[in-house]
């Protein structure tokens, strides 16, 4: 066992600043208009417990995982279910957060997760098995139950983004392509549940035709593009976004990328990506590099959810995708998605101290 991956380390202490930075740059709106930084206070808390659980969870042994794997993939499963109590989710119509004396939880933050451990776990304590065809379906069965209460919570990008990050585990942890077939086909459910719900469709059409439904569902992109294009190469300077100025909605959570390309430009924008990716370099290198097999397939799921989910937000901002209410790992504001992202990351950097 060595020390830590401190290439990774420094990663992670660049994305926690640029997300302390750029909320800062969002809450000025909110001192100006109502003399206070709620918003930035509440990140800055939420960070500092990030980081703390990520500390933590670098120190966190092997048989704890292995024991808990289980244990807490039922706990998250359940709490799944927990949000259609009435009064534990005070939003009748999406049914995201568990309230709890004044805090709130985003179950499906902690079933990402818990499934990447769960699914770690069993494909590799069976990990010679799969090679005899032993049945998957349990195991694909549960993750898929856990996806669809979540597409029942109304979060669709949300399960999408689970379910996706469950394939690649599967493909990984077995290296057999007919173990992939039924769950790659269940994917076929997904356009059924877009046009079923006519406001993920509205979605689809707004991303398509942002600027002819600019009063509906294309307002968002739109702002988005607006700020992102008026940044231009070197951006108006940090502090200086005219968009955060109530133009571009939810702009500390979904939209935080066009705030930081608005006061960096182009250069800041290709930046912010070049970190993420040297993150999914960083990642799948211990992942390819450890010898242990639950490890192995851990380190994969947990650098494929952090990137993925980032590159799905930056193509929000830029009108390449749906606007998803996803966050960017590390940067965008939102206690349930920080604390997830800071256990991974101690995870991450754990795994790596095992590298050979």
């Amino acid at each position: 066992m060595k020390k830590i991956d401190y290439t990774l380390f420094f990663i992670f202490i660049i994305l926690y600043s640029l997300g302390l930075l750029w909320q800062f740059s969002a809450s000025g709106v909110e001192l100006i208009l109502y003399g206070k930084m709620e918003t930035f206070t509440r990140f800055l808390i939420y960070s500092i417990i990030s980081i703390a659980a990520m500390f933590i969870f670098i120190f966190i042994p092997k048989k704890f995982f292995i024991k808990y794997a289980r244990p807490i993939f039922y706990v998250s499963f359940l709490l799944l279910i927990l949000v259609y109590i009435p009064f534990l989710s005070s939003n009748i119509e999406y049914r995201r957060w568990i309230y709890f004396f004044g805090l709130s939880f985003q179950p499906s933050e902690l079933f990402k997760l818990s499934l990447i451990i769960f699914a770690s776990y069993i494909l590799s304590k069976d990990y010679f098995l799969w090679e005899k065809g032993r049945d998957l379906f349990p195991l694909i069965s549960l993750a898929f139950i856990g996806v669809m209460l979540i597409i029942f919570e109304t979060d669709f990008s949300t399960a999408v983004l689970t379910y996706l990050i469950f394939l690649s585990l599967l493909f990984v942890g077995t290296y057999k392509t007919k173990h992939f077939y039924i769950p790659f086909s269940l994917l076929i459910f997904a356009p059924i549940f877009v046009l079923l719900r006519k406001d993920w469709l509205n979605r689809i059409i707004g991303t398509l035709y942002p600027f002819k439904r600019i009063t509906q569902e294309g307002y968002q992109i739109v702002q988005s593009l607006i700020a992102i294009g008026s940044g231009g190469l070197f951006g108006s300077g940090y502090m200086n976004g005219k968009q955060k100025f109530l133009y571009v909605p939810l702009l500390s959570k979904d939209f935080i990328f066009s705030l930081i390309c608005e006061e960096t430009g182009l250069i800041g924008g290709a930046v912010v990506i070049f970190v993420f990716f040297l993150l999914l370099v960083r990642g799948y290198s211990i992942s390819m590099k450890v010898s242990d097999v639950f490890f192995k397939i851990l380190s994969f799921g947990i650098t494929t959810h952090i990137f993925s989910q980032a590159i799905i937000v930056v193509g929000v901002n830029l009108g390449l995708f749906p606007v998803t209410g996803l966050t960017l790992p590390f940067i965008s504001y939102g206690g349930s998605s920080l604390l997830i992202s800071g256990i991974e990351a101690g995870i991450l950097l754990n795994i790596s101290r095992f590298v050979e």
